[in-house]
This record gives structure tokens, C-alpha cells and sequence, in this order.
């Protein structure tokens, strides 16, 4: 073949439509990927969020439920004729006909402890306490769990239609939870003066925290 039919049949080439254009697909698929990543990213965040908002909805129901089940108890014993001091709650004693975990006495069972900020060594307590505006000065019986701050801004929500926050902005000395003797709490928030239910935060050096309560038994 002669030098010049060589130069014309390059010449002459065409290139096929669709030569050289793959990598347009490739980049629109790359592209479409980040943003799927980047989707997924700020949806799981969002999820995670939703999911643990859920959780201290349902912890803050359960100790709600759980706090009017221990009243019940208590209301039963006291229809029994049973004294206010004469009632027992314990969880070594649920046999006898004054106990309050007894199927013979308050007829309900021990509360669980899942919902408190620390289940493994949170335990309940019941203390004597004079709230105000709740049955009289000698004191109430109060069954009292320590929780976390969410669970707390939730009870709050649910049982006093509060705003999320309020037990941790009139926090204050609210005194030993574990006493037995009478607590006259001088420093009891104002906002929750009546309430039998609700959470409130203590600052007191034994027990600080947030603590739900429910008053189960008035004198």
C-alpha cells in the first residue's frame, strides 16, 4: 500500500458515538453514592435520636404505671384496716397480711429497678414525707426511685404537663431519701406542692440526683 493511501484511510476514520464517554456514568454513580452516604449519615443521627427520645418516654410511663400499682398496694392495706405505720415494705417480708409485697396484703409485687439511673445498685425508697399540700404534717409515705434527667423531664411532662427542664431549674437541698424519720423538706419546690406524682432533682450530699416519687400512702 503506497504512503498516500495510508494517509487517507486515517484521514477517513470516524470515531463511534459512544467512544470515550463511559466515565460520565461512572461519575454520576459516584456522585449519587456520596450522597446516599451522606443521607444515611444524617438519617442515623436522627434515628439514634428518635429512638433514645422513645426510651425515656417509655421509662418515664413505666414508673408512672409502677408508682400507681405500689398506691394500690398501699390503698388495699389501708382498706384492710391495716395501720399507716402498722404496713410493711420490705422485700425480705411478703408473706404476712401487713406486708405490702405479701399476695395477702397489698397483693402487688416487688418493683423493678430497670428504669433507675443505675439498675444495678439503685434500689427504692420509701420515705416519710411531708409534702405540701399533700395530706397532712405527719408526713407521707413516698416511694422514691433515682433516675436520669430525661426519664425525669418526662414524668414531669406526663403526670404534671411541666416543661422539659424544670426539675433541674428548681433543684434544691430536699433532704435525705433514705431516712426514716420524718422529712419535712422546708426547701420542697413550690411548682410541685400538691402533686402526689412527678420527679424532682435533690441536691442533698446523700442523695443528689433526680428522683421520681409517688406518694402511695397519706395520714
Amino acid at each position: 500500500m503506497k504512503r498516500g493511501n495510508v494517509k487517507g484511510v486515517m484521514q477517513n476514520r470516524r470515531f463511534d458515538l459512544d467512544e470515550g464517554i463511559a466515565i460520565g456514568p461512572i461519575l454520576f454513580v459516584i456522585a449519587v453514592l456520596g450522597i446516599l452516604a451522606s443521607a444515611i449519615a444524617a438519617g442515623s443521627g436522627s434515628f439514634n435520636s428518635t429512638t433514645t427520645k422513645e426510651s425515656v418516654r417509655a421509662k418515664a410511663a413505666a414508673l408512672i404505671d409502677i408508682g400507681q400499682t405500689l398506691k394500690f398496694g398501699f390503698d388495699r392495706l389501708m382498706a384492710y384496716e391495716t395501720a399507716f405505720d402498722d404496713i410493711v415494705i420490705s422485700t425480705s417480708d411478703t408473706s404476712a397480711a401487713v406486708d405490702l409485697f405479701s399476695p395477702i396484703g397489698g397483693g402487688i409485687g416487688v418493683p423493678s429497678v430497670t428504669m433507675s439511673e443505675t439498675p444495678a445498685s439503685d434500689i427504692w425508697y420509701y420515705a416519710l414525707i411531708a409534702v405540701p399540700d399533700v395530706g397532712t404534717s405527719a408526713g407521707s409515705r413516698v416511694a422514691i426511685l433515682k433516675i436520669i434527667e430525661g426519664v425525669c423531664d418526662q414524668i414531669n411532662v406526663k403526670a404534671n404537663s411541666m416543661a422539659e427542664g424544670a426539675a433541674d431549674a428548681a433543684g434544691d437541698d430536699l433532704g435525705d431519701f433514705t431516712s426514716e424519720t420524718l422529712n419535712t423538706v422546708a426547701d420542697w419546690p413550690v411548682a410541685w406542692d400538691g402533686k402526689p406524682t412527678g420527679c424532682v432533682e435533690n441536691t442533698n450530699a446523700t442523695t443528689s440526683g433526680f428522683y421520681f416519687y409517688q406518694v402511695i400512702g397519706i395520714q
